[in-house]
């Protein structure tokens, strides 16, 4: 009726990883290991005392097929989609990890060698201790099989061993929710997701490469102009004691290890100070990690058949429940710099098709209406008013006089500024004003919204008893720290505790539309497919003859797929753009 079930390959790149054994557990006793294309070191040919990789595979697919056994993974992901590539199908699933995240987000990693220690205080076999590290390392089809058999047969007992002891508890402590209807079904629109990629266009990303070379060697020469002398821009040591010292610009701050401060908050101070080296030097950092991150990176990283990316998404990453992007990281590419936003043109879509990128509206702004029930605030939303105008005319009482693109641009800031428990003095930082003006208009910010002062005592008077906060699905955020004595440490776990309910209400929100909108995609055969999530906004690559009934469907899925399992009095509502590129979409 169930096994737990881990696959052992020569990459983390599943593009490129190839299938070297698989292990298989179903009790406590005892442990498998299914060797398959292991090497011989000295002669590179086959290891020759190991099944035939066609009978194995036959006899796996009708287990994974079989929807009566239950198939245990730990990040069950990865193996499902090495099975794909082998035109195996997992139905019938558990993943350890995911259930750990829905029980202990918060208070441990999720990895499989830290729940080992965690729970039962046992320490895996390291992988490096298999495949060494640096110039010596070998791949896994290279490790002895006796040696593979002890690494692999003991990744599957201990995700059985951990299975036999969060399931209980998942049931007990009422995380079913979370698990079963957000977070494990996920897994295959996410695997899907991932398999699918996106393209790439690396002429264009080569072009970008040269473009961001030659600025940042002119803008480099501009600096060496100014310190009379050339020296590594990328080192905070010799930067440091060039604008500290050779320059002699005061208010220097110095780090733990005794060299200046020279991180972008010091520069941007120092910016507005009108020093222009300190401008420069930040031109020249966003230029470079674009050219290194991103369009050097993004073209080693996209496949030569397909010429598509393809990311990989974690589950259980972060505190709030939203997903992360890695390997490459496609969640960070700037959008607010106009270099950073030609990135973006980098993504495009195949021939007769379009990408559509579908965001949230506001969706952390109108959670905090939600869950504080605030009637000011809420009646924006529901009025469908403009919540920063809506906002600025309360704050700053403007009955006759006329609201400027200021007037918003400040409400703006105190809107978001509050949902992240912005102090006074980072709200004079952020507007430019003084620290008792920053202060006069939080004050009037909480008169005209006090629903959402109290939210915000609660949920701390609530961490501070309980350790946690949970967002609007139950998903349960541990806040460490929030008794500590360090004040640094105590006010950090405050904005999480006010902070985690909404962000984290919002990546249920967007993760149970992602799960509808699959189905959707499966039962009306629309000739869409889902390619990207960018915490509020998911891009699609769509059939232009399909984009019309598309954007109908996945717009509404997106407003209106929560309120299955729950009442909002607040609307959400979902903007989308069509284009060739992401970036023309966004």
């Amino acid at each position: 009726g169930f096994c737990s079930i881990d696959t052992e390959t020569t990459s983390l790149n599943i593009e490129s990883a190839k299938l070297i054994g698989i292990s298989i557990c179903y009790c406590e006793d005892l442990s498998f290991y299914i060797p398959l294309n292991h090497l011989d070191k000295l002669t590179s040919k086959k290891v020759s005392n190991q099944l035939d990789e066609e009978y194995v595979l036959k006899k796996i697919k009708e287990i994974c097929a079989n929807e009566s056994i239950l198939k245990i993974g730990h990040n069950i992901k990865y193996d499902i989609r090495i099975f794909n590539k082998y035109k195996i199908d997992v139905k019938s699933i558990a993943d350890t990890m995911l259930m750990s995240y829905a029980l202990d987000n918060g208070l441990t990693k999720h990895g499989m060698d830290d729940l080992a220690f965690y729970h039962f205080q046992h320490n895996c076999i390291k992988y490096k201790e298999l495949v060494g590290t640096g110039k010596k390392e070998i791949t896994f089809d290279y490790v002895p099989i006796d040696k593979a058999l002890d690494y692999a047969a003991e990744d599957a007992l201990i995700t059985l061993r951990l299975f036999n002891f969060l399931y209980p508890r998942i049931i007990k402590e009422k995380r079913n929710f979370v698990y079963y209807d957000i977070d494990l079904p996920l897994v295959h629109v996410l695997a899907l997701i991932e398999k699918n990629g996106i393209k790439i266009d690396k002429g264009y990303l080569k072009k970008l490469s040269n473009e961001f070379e030659k600025e940042s060697k002119k803008i480099s020469n501009k600096i060496f102009k100014i310190s009379k002398k050339e020296f590594n821009i990328g080192s905070p040591k010799q930067l440091g004691e060039i604008l500290f010292l050779d320059l002699k610009i005061t208010g220097a701050k110095k780090t733990k290890s005794g060299t200046f401060s020279t991180d972008s908050s010091t520069l941007q101070d120092l910016e507005l100070k009108g020093y222009e080296i300190a401008r420069l030097v930040l031109e020249w950092r966003e230029l470079t990690k674009l050219k290194s991150t991103y369009t050097d990176a993004l073209n080693d990283q996209t496949n030569e058949t397909s010429s598509r990316v393809h990311t990989s998404f974690g589950i259980a990453n972060t505190l709030t429940g939203r997903l992360s992007s890695n390997d490459p990281n496609l969640q960070n590419i700037p959008i607010r710099t106009e270099k950073g936003k030609k990135i973006r043109d980098a993504f495009i879509s195949e021939n007769k098709n379009k990408l559509v990128s579908f965001d949230y509206s506001q969706i952390e702004l109108r959670l905090a209406a939600e869950i504080s029930k605030d009637k000011a605030f809420t009646k924006a939303f529901v009025e469908g008013e403009d919540i920063h105008s809506s906002t600025a005319k309360e704050i700053f009482n403007l009955k006759d006089e006329v609201l400027t693109a200021d007037h918003r641009r400040k409400a703006k800031a105190i809107n978001f500024g509050i949902l992240y428990g912005i102090s006074p003095y980072g709200l004079a930082k952020q507007l430019n004003i003084t620290n008792s003006d920053a202060k006069i208009y939080i004050e009037q910010y909480f008169e005209r919204y006090p629903k959402i002062k109290n939210y915000m005592d609660d949920q701390i008077s609530f961490a501070k008893t309980n350790q946690y906060v949970k967002t609007i699905f139950g998903r349960k955020c541990n806040i460490r720290g929030i008794n500590d004595k360090n004040f640094a440490v105590r006010g950090f776990s405050e904005r999480q505790s006010i902070n985690a309910p909404i962000q984290g209400t919002a990546a249920d929100i967007i993760k149970i539309a992602m799960i509808e909108i699959q189905k959707n995609i499966l039962a009306k055969k629309l000739d869409a497919k889902m390619l990207l999530q960018v915490h509020d906004e998911l891009i699609f690559e769509i059939n232009e003859k399909n984009i019309s009934e598309s954007t109908i469907i996945i717009k509404e899925i997106m407003e209106k797929s929560h309120l299955q399992y729950k009442d909002f009095i607040v609307p959400l509502t979902v903007e989308y753009g069509i284009g060739n590129t992401w970036g023309e979409s966004h």
